[in-house]
């Protein structure tokens, strides 16, 4: 127990009383200089401590009309600013430290939630989005891409789409969503999934394929992003900034915008290797499923690969990376499976007519 003198401020008079105040483990009392007057006891856990310059100033009530003055030299007030500061809970001790450190708080917490929403968004997205939902989507972005490939000097090869859209016909690519293509008239050696089922494939990629289990292989890839809604995801992610700002200001309508218009660019929709790897192994079952020999995804990458000359924005590789590892991958599958299939004559005329029609 301590005793220690100090100025005290009773909450209706101006003038300070000269006070005599005791430490106890707990609780403090307060001894006035009318030794008939009763002491007062305060709990420390309704003890607040501010200090301005070297004044320190112990407040006794919630409402701060009760407070005990002492000086930074009167061991009374580190005596109390210790106890006070024991007591505080994390957001006191918080708003106490130099407006540098609250700055530096406030930044780090903010990145942290920003990181949060925006690796939320798209596990949120897909929860939410119902397939409906997801192919209108998807044709809206389809417009979108196709209107910035139209002003790159893309356009849609309606004989060509008829018939790649043909031959994926003969495919069972998806259970859940109807597969529908799109060829662009373009030497951009590229295609691309959308939400809902849509493919974008550009003829430069069709000249450099030489049979049509490659292709077969590619539709098998581009199908699997979407089934696993790869390519939603990865939009979502594109999108995350605009979208966690309409939810900020309330604006829910402007989500979906803030999808397509973040879909604006053809090499937008880029997967992790991960995804990759997925869309490699479960387009290659795919295959498998279809009768078709799973060399055609090998033969597909080793053919991309191959094309080290194109510039990355016009290239397949620039949003689905090819490494040397799924190369390998591809390869070791193929050996599992030994397969026993021979050439699907209907595959082969689409392909060799769609070759034509992407040459002429």
């Amino acid at each position: 127990m301590n005793e220690l003198p100090a100025l005290y401020y009773d909450g209706t008079s101006a003038r300070p009383q000269t006070v005599r105040v005791l430490v106890f483990d707990n609780h403090l009392e307060i001894y006035s200089e009318d030794a008939a007057a009763p002491p007062q006891s305060f709990a420390f856990s309704a003890l607040h401590h501010n200090q301005i310059n070297h004044i320190h100033y112990i407040y006794l009530d919630p409402k701060g009309l009760q407070y005990l003055e002492a000086t930074s030299t009167d061991a009374l007030a580190t005596l109390l600013k210790a106890i006070t500061n024991r007591q505080a809970g994390w957001g006191q001790k918080l708003m106490k430290q130099k407006l540098p450190v609250l700055l530096l708080v406030a930044l780090v917490l903010s990145a942290a939630l920003y990181l949060l929403l925006v690796n939320l968004v798209p596990f949120m997205g897909t929860k939410l989005i119902g397939t409906e939902q997801e192919v209108i989507l998807g044709s809206k972005v389809k417009e979108v891409m196709l209107q910035e490939a139209a002003l790159a000097g893309a356009s849609v090869d309606t004989a060509g789409t008829a018939q790649l859209q043909a031959f994926a016909d003969q495919l069972k690519l998806s259970k859940q969503y109807n597969i529908r293509l799109t060829l662009l008239n373009s030497n951009i050696v590229n295609a691309f999934a959308l939400p809902g089922g849509e493919v974008v494939v550009f003829s430069g990629i069709i000249k450099k394929m030489d049979s049509p289990e490659a292709l077969a292989a590619l539709l098998a890839h581009e199908s699997t992003h979407i089934n696993e809604r790869h390519s939603l995801k990865s939009l979502l992610r594109n999108a995350a900034n605009s979208i966690v700002i309409s939810v900020v200001f309330g604006d829910v309508t402007g989500i979906s915008g803030a999808v397509v218009a973040n879909a604006n660019s053809i090499n937008g929709l880029r997967y992790s290797r991960s995804l990759e790897t997925e869309a490699d192994e479960k387009g290659m079952r795919l295959l498998v499923e279809n009768g078709i020999d799973v060399k055609g995804m090998l033969q597909l990458m080793k053919t991309l690969k191959a094309e080290g000359d194109i510039p990355e924005q016009l290239s397949f590789l620039s949003s689905h990376p090819l490494t040397s590892k799924r190369i390998k991958n591809a390869a070791q599958y193929q050996k599992k499976q030994a397969q026993k299939v021979g050439k699907r004559k209907d595959l082969e005329l689409l392909f060799y007519k769609l070759k034509q029609q992407v040459n002429s």
